[in-house]
């Protein structure tokens, strides 16, 4: 029996299951990201062909030998859409009950980690070189020391020249730079960065009071200290047990490095403290962590929407309880009844990944727990602040929730979804029954009509796109009548022809800003959609869609059908204008991403023909251009499901 491999769907970590040959049986959605490949095309191909590493994967020619998990093995990859990364690798047998003989592959993308790493290192790298040139610097002093008497003036302006270059160069550094001696006391030597990164001079202090050591702590210090120094235990393994970081008031991220500083004996002489403002690279992991976090969060959104709607009903009414029982007198508030409140709101949002509201009523508990006995009263403050920080973090996370569901975001109840077939069959039913058939139209007008103008809003997008490509200007596409509602299983063919429309509207239509300027119209252009029912009996629908172009010049078109062999000699300029409905008809000499294939415009004329309706264009040159689509607008007393003929598939 084969095993359902969905339940990995959800994991945020790459995953694939593989045959014996290599080839993919599956992949989890974040696999299939680190691919940038869909899963058809994945499933086509063996393992080691989806991305190419550094190093050989011995295990990839071997899947029928392995049983126990390899070792994890870090390499770098490049998957075939170029983009580079690093990975850990482990493989091991799906299962020893596994009928199939699957391996599953479990993948760690390190690529951030391995970044941030690199460059971590270059800077340990520089800074070591800095220190060797200090260390070279100190010992060309000491062999000035030794000279005759008679060096003693030349000695004196080397040891000028190279205090003077030290010091330039400490002071170029952004890190803290210091050294100390086996009796803790700070040298001369530091970097004007001191004062800013340990908020003080060093020079002449005690370097657990430069790090701002605790007491109980200092004792424990010196005797790593003295261990360092005589070198009991190599200074690499020593140097890590050091103060890692240092508390710096502005609360910025301070790390504490240790290097030793040797004479030509190569003893210990003094230890090298620098000290780095790390802030950002903090700040970046912790901000790394909140977008990992929130595409769990997306994730959960999507996959458990009626969870996530049941928990934001239930936390909803658990708040606005909680937030009436602290407005009562604090001698009424119940410990318990709060702590219950809070836990529970806890508990439900770290489950769908609402990490910050999780982490405020964590923060409330710990406020509460503390409270006990005359505290209580104190902290009640403190508590009422906690609880209207989590109901403001919770009303971000809806609209989040509205972002990812809609404007409507969560309903106030239990709602259920009934597919359109559904409601039809209900509806007919309905219709049989005495004095029935009011309410199924209205029932049927209720729920399956939508207004028009929701299937234009993302041309705004189509609309703005296709201008950046084009290097032009327009404004927000305008919408008028868009509440008109239709059927969208009737007009659907249609509406996703008219694409071609708008596209046609920017490339054709729209001038170069510089053109529009100099032709005295505003650089930005306008382009419109309206809708409207009109006469006999409002039974035919309008649609509408303008521009204030530069319109299309007649002329250009005779031209087009004179090379093509097409005599235009009887059209008027209005009938020549139509041809812009011919199949494969286009003014472009080159086809683009855009247009210039001819197969738009004719589209929307078959599919307006096929729904019994027509379509027409008017222009002016140098005004505009106007579409005009005119098809059967059903009546409301007679809503089937599909239209009586067959639309035109438009791609």
């Amino acid at each position: 029996m084969s095993f359902d491999y969905s339940q990995f769907d959800t994991l945020l970590e790459p995953l694939f299951i593989l045959a014996e040959d290599g080839k993919v049986v599956y992949a989890n959605e974040t696999a299939l990201h680190l691919c940038s490949l869909p899963f058809r095309k994945v499933q086509k191909l063996k393992f080691h062909e989806l991305l190419t590493f550094s190093e050989k994967i011995e295990w990839c020619e071997k899947l029928g030998s392995i049983i126990d998990p390899t070792t994890y093995k870090e390499v770098n990859f490049t998957n075939q859409e170029g983009q580079e990364g690093r990975v850990q690798l482990t493989c091991r047998k799906f299962s020893p009950a596994d009928p199939d003989r699957h391996w599953i592959v479990y993948v760690r993308d390190v690529t951030l980690e391995a970044r941030l790493q690199h460059k971590y290192r270059g800077e340990l790298e520089q800074k070591g070189g800095y220190i060797e040139e200090l260390k070279k610097a100190q010992g060309e002093l000491e062999q000035y020391s030794k000279n005759l008497e008679k060096m003693v003036e030349v000695r004196t302006r080397e040891i000028t020249r190279l205090s003077l270059q030290m010091k330039a160069l400490l002071d170029s550094l952004h890190q803290g730079f210091l050294i100390f001696g086996a009796d803790g006391t700070c040298f001369e030597t530091s970097s004007q960065a001191c004062q800013r990164v340990l908020e003080g001079a060093p020079t002449g202090k005690a370097i657990w009071d430069v790090l701002r050591m605790p007491e109980n702590k200092v004792d424990g210090f010196k005797k790593w200290m003295t261990t360092m120094f005589s070198e009991m235990l190599p200074f690499e393994d020593l140097a890590p047990l050091g103060p890692p970081s240092f508390p710096h008031s502005e609360g910025h991220s301070i790390s504490i490095e240790y290097f030793p500083l040797r004479a030509d004996s190569g003893a210990i002489e003094g230890v090298v403290v620098v000290a780095s403002d790390i802030t950002s690279l903090v700040e970046a992991k912790k901000q790394a962590e909140l977008d990992r976090e929130h595409a769990r969060l997306i994730i959960k959104l999507v996959k458990n929407k009626k969870e996530v709607s049941g928990f934001i009903r239930e936390a909803q009414t658990i708040l606005t309880n909680l937030k009436n029982h602290l407005e009562q007198p604090i001698k009424a508030w119940s410990r318990e009844e709060i702590f219950r409140a809070l836990h529970t709101i806890k508990g439900g949002s770290a489950s769908f990944s609402v990490i910050k509201t999780a982490h405020l009523c964590h923060q409330a508990e710990q406020v509460l727990a503390d409270a006990k006995g005359d505290h209580f009263i104190e902290q009640a403050v403190s508590l009422k602040e906690k609880c209207l920080a989590i109901e403001s973090s919770f009303e971000e996370f809806i609209l989040d929730t509205k972002n990812i569901w809609g404007d409507k975001g969560v309903s106030e109840e239990r709602t259920v979804e009934l597919p359109i077939s559904e409601l039809v069959t209900i509806s007919q039913r309905i219709s049989t029954w005495s004095q029935g058939q009011d309410t199924a139209d209205d029932l049927l007008k209720k729920y399956m009509m939508e207004p028009i103008g929701a299937f234009f809003a993302p041309y705004k997008e189509l609309i703005q796109n296709v201008a950046d490509q084009e290097n032009k200007k327009i404004k927000e596409l305008q919408i008028l009548n868009g509440d008109l509602k239709i059927l969208p299983e009737i007009y659907s063919s249609l509406l996703s022809c008219l694409v071609h429309a708008f596209r046609n509207a920017v490339d054709h239509g729209i001038e170069a800003p510089e053109l529009r300027e100099a032709a005295g119209k505003p650089q930005e252009g306008k382009i419109s959609v309206e809708f409207n029912l009109i006469s006999p009996s409002s039974s035919i629908l309008q649609i509408k869609i303008t521009d204030d172009g530069g319109g299309i010049d007649p002329t250009k078109i005779r031209n087009k059908l004179i090379e093509k062999g097409i005599a235009t000699v009887t059209e008027s300029d209005h009938e020549v204008i139509q041809r812009v409905f011919d199949t494969e008809f286009s003014t472009k000499a080159v086809a683009t991403e855009t247009s210039g294939r001819g197969v738009g415009m004719d589209a929307i004329l078959i599919s307006a023909l096929t729904m019994g309706g027509t379509a027409w264009v008017d222009s002016v040159v140098g005004q505009g251009t106007t579409l005009t689509i005119e098809v059967p607008y059903l009546q409301e007393q007679k809503l089937p499901l599909t239209p009586p003929t067959a639309p035109l598939k438009c791609a």
